[in-house]
C-alpha cells in the first residue's frame, strides 16, 4: 500500500515547492531506477531539472547519448541485464521520433522500458507550434501506441499521479513491455503541494503466478511416460527466473534440451543434455533431435514458436508429437502448432508444479532415466553441436570468424555479458560462441535492429556493474550506433565492442550469392579502421589481423584497463555463416508471391 505522508523538505524543489518534474522522478527513484538514457530540449526541461536534483542528492543520473535510438537500446540494455525498468527520453518532434525506432526493439521482445517524450505547452496546441507532436501536429501518443502496451498525454496535472503510476505497473506487470508518457512542458512545470512517500509498487505488479493444476497434472502425466521426450526454451523463461527449474525437469527425467536464439544459455550449452540452439543460426545437434519422428512429445517453455525459433516454421517440429507449451500469454497458444496442453502463467511458477507433480505422482525409473541417459550419449557422440570448418592458417591477415568465436569463449570470463547485433555476427556467435550460464547473452532478435547490439551494451554494462560486457557486431551495424562510444567514454562505461570488419554488409552480401533470384549489389563499402577511430573517440583502439592475437592475455588486459575498448578483427568475407534456415524460410516466402 502507498501511503500518502510528505516527503522531507530537503528533496523538494525549492524551499517550500516543487514540480510534477519532480514527482515522475520521485516514482523512478522508488523503482530502484539509476538512470535516465536521453537528449535534453527545451520541452523537456521540467523533467531535466527534476534529474538534476536528483542525481545531486545521490539518486538518478541522466546519461547524455548522441541519438535518441540509442537511448532506447541503452535503456533496453539496461532492463534485460538488471531485471528493472529501464527509462528514456527524448524531446518533442524528432527526439520524439527517433526514440520510437528504438522503443519497437523493446515492444518485439517484452522488454520493460518507460519512453517519456517531451510535448509542446498544452496552451500551443492547433497553433502550428514549433515541432509540435500533438494530436493537432504529428501524434506521438498515437505513434507510440503501436509499440508500447500503454501510451498517454499527461494532459492534466490532476491526474498525472495516477498517470505516473500506471505506466510503471503496466511495463513491469505480467508480460512486460515498454511504456510511454507524452509530458507537456507547461504540466510537468506546475508546481505540486504535497508528495507521497512511496515505497516501490513492485506489491501491485500484476504478477501470474497462477497455473492450471488439471493441466499440470496432464502435463506430467504425458512427459513422464514419453519415449522420446524432448524441451525447447525460450525466452520467456528467462524473466521468470526459470532457469534452474528448467535444469531440475531436465535432470529429473533426462530430457534433451535446446534453446530458442533468444533464450541462448538459458539452459548450459556445457551440460551433457544441452542440444543448443535450435533454429537460425542453430545446432545441427538440436536440428537432428528435435526434427527427429520419433521424439514423441515436446515441452515448449517461453516461445511464442516464431520464425527464427523454428527453422521457419518447419512442419516437421509439430507433426506426429504431442506438444505441451508453457506460456504467459494465452493469445500464443495454437498459432502455428496445435498445442495439447497449454499453460498459461509465468514460466518458473509452473514448472515448479510440474515438478511437484513429477515427484508425487509421476515418478520415471532410475532404469529408463539410466537408459535414456545412455542413449542420448551416443547420439551427441555421433552428432556435432557445430559444423567442423577448416581452423588452418590464414590468409592475408584475415581471421576465420568461427575460430575467432571460440577463442573470444577461451579468453574471457564464463561470467561475461555479450550483446550481440544483428547479422552475420550474430549466427557465428549462435552457432560457434557457447553460452554456458542463463543471462549473459543477449539479442534483439524480436525486431532485430542493426546497431542495438552496439548501444545496448552500454546500458548493460551499467546494470552489470563489475561483470565484463562483450558487445559483438558487424561493421555495417557498427557504423549505424557507434558514435555512442563517444557516451561511454564520456562517463567511462568499460563495454568492449569487437567489430566483425569484412567491409560489407555480410549477411545481405550471402544471401545474395546464396539465392536463386537475387543480384549481388548494394552490400560493399571501404575498408574502415575501427580502432582508429575509437581512439578519435576517447576509447581504446586495437587491431586483431593475426589468428591467436585475440587471446586470454590480451582480454585479461583489456578488462583490467576498465575502458571502453574497440577491437577491429579484420574477417575472412568468403567464409558463408550458418544462415540456411533463412535462406529456406525466405525462399518458400517468396515463392507464394
Amino acid at each position: 500500500m502507498i501511503t500518502e505522508e510528505l516527503l522531507p523538505a530537503e528533496v523538494t524543489a525549492s524551499e517550500d515547492s516543487y514540480q510534477y518534474g519532480d514527482l515522475l522522478i520521485h516514482y523512478l527513484e522508488k523503482e530502484g531506477v539509476n538512470y535516465v538514457f536521453g537528449i535534453p530540449g527545451g520541452a523537456l526541461e521540467p523533467v531535466y531539472n527534476a534529474l538534476a536534483r536528483s542525481e545531486a542528492r545521490g539518486g538518478i543520473q541522466p546519461i547524455l547519448t548522441k541519438h535518441e535510438q540509442g537511448a532506447a537500446f541503452m535503456a533496453d540494455g539496461y532492463a534485460r541485464v538488471s531485471g528493472r525498468l529501464g527509462v528514456c527520453c527524448a524531446t518533442t518532434g524528432p527526439g520524439a521520433s527517433n526514440l520510437f525506432a528504438g522503443v519497437t526493439t523493446s515492444y518485439a521482445d517484452s522488454i520493460p522500458v518507460l519512453a517519456l517524450t517531451a510535448q509542446i505547452p498544452i496552451r500551443n496546441f492547433g497553433k502550428n507550434a514549433f515541432q509540435d507532436s500533438s494530436h493537432e501536429g504529428v501524434d506521438m501518443v498515437e505513434v507510440f501506441k503501436r509499440c508500447t502496451r500503454y501510451s498517454a498525454l499527461v494532459l492534466n496535472p490532476k491526474i498525472a499521479n495516477d498517470m505516473f503510476r500506471k505506466a510503471i505497473r503496466v511495463a513491469m506487470s505480467g508480460k512486460r513491455g515498454p511504456v510511454h508518457l507524452s509530458l507537456p512542458s507547461d504540466v510537468m512545470a506546475e508546481v505540486v503541494d504535497k508528495l507521497p512517500l512511496s515505497h516501490s509498487m513492485s506489491s501491485c505488479y500484476v504478477q501470474p503466478n497462477y497455473f492450471d493444476r488439471n493441466a499440470v497434472k496432464e502435463a506430467a502425466r504425458l512427459i513422464s511416460r514419453a519415449r522420446k521426450p524432448a524441451m525447447l526454451v525460450g525466452s520467456g523463461s528467462v524473466w521468470s527466473g526459470a532457469a534452474e527449474k528448467l535444469k531440475e525437469l531436465a535432470e529429473l527425467l533426462t530430457i534433451p534440451t535446446a534453446t530458442t536464439p533468444k533464450a541462448k544459455g538459458t539452459f548450459p550449452e556445457d551440460h551433457e543434455l544441452a542440444l543448443g540452439c535450435f533454429g537460425f543460426g542453430g545446432s545441427p545437434c538440436a536440428d537432428t533431435y528435435l526434427l527427429d519422428p520419433d521424439v514423441d512429445v515436446l515441452l515448449a517453455v517461453g516461445t511464442s514458436f516464431n520464425e527464427w525459433a523454428t527453422n521457419g516454421w518447419s512442419d516437421r517440429l509439430g507433426q506426429g508429437r504431442t506438444i505441451i507449451q508453457i506460456d504467459i500469454d494465452p493469445y500464443q497458444f495454437g498459432r502455428h502448432y496445435e498445442s495439447v496442453v497449454a499453460l498459461t502463467g509465468d514460466a518458473s511458477a509452473v514448472l515448479n508444479e510440474m515438478l511437484h507433480e513429477l515427484a508425487r505422482v509421476h515418478r520415471v525409473s532410475a532404469m529408463e532415466r539410466d537408459m535414456r541417459s545412455k542413449r542420448f550419449a551416443g547420439f551427441k557422440l555421433h552428432t556435432p553441436l557445430s559444423v567442423p570448418f577448416d581452423a588452418g592458417s590464414n590468409l592475408d591477415g584475415l581471421i576465420k570468424p568461427q575460430q575467432l568465436m571460440l577463442d573470444i569463449r577461451h579468453a574471457v570470463p564464463a561470467e561475461s555479458i555479450f550483446f550481440v547485433d544483428i547479422g552475420n555476427n550474430l549466427a557465428w556467435a549462435l552457432h560457434y560462441l557457447p553460452a554456458i550460464r542463463p543471462g549473459t547473452f543477449f539479442a534483439a532478435l524480436g525486431f532485430s535492429c542493426m546497431g542495438y547490439g552496439v548501444a545496448g551494451a552500454i546500458g548493460g554494462k551499467l546494470a552489470a556493474k563489475e561483470r565484463p560486457v562483450i558487445a559483438i557486431v558487424g561493421d555495417g551495424g557498427f557504423l549505424m550506433n557507434g558514435m555512442e562510444v563517444a557516451t561511454a567514454v564520456n562517463y567511462n562505461i568499460a563495454v568492449i565492442w569487437i567489430v566483425l570488419n569484412d567491409s560489407g554488409l555480410g549477411m545481405v552480401r550471402h544471401g545474395q550469392r546464396m539465392s536463386e533470384n537475387a543480384m549481388e549489389t548494394s552490400h560493399a563499402f571501404i575498408q574502415l579502421n575501427f580502432a582508429q577511430l575509437a581512439e578519435s573517440l576517447g576509447a581504446v583502439g586495437v587491431r586483431i589481423d593475426q589468428a591467436g592475437q585475440l587471446n586470454q592475455q590480451l582480454m585479461q588486459e583489456l578488462i583490467g584497463m576498465n575502458k571502453p575498448v574497440v577491437i577491429d578483427v579484420l574477417i575472412d568475407p568468403d567464409e558463408v555463416p550458418p544462415i540456411g534456415s533463412r535462406l529456406s524460410a525466405l525462399k518458400e516466402i517468396y515463392s507464394e508471391i
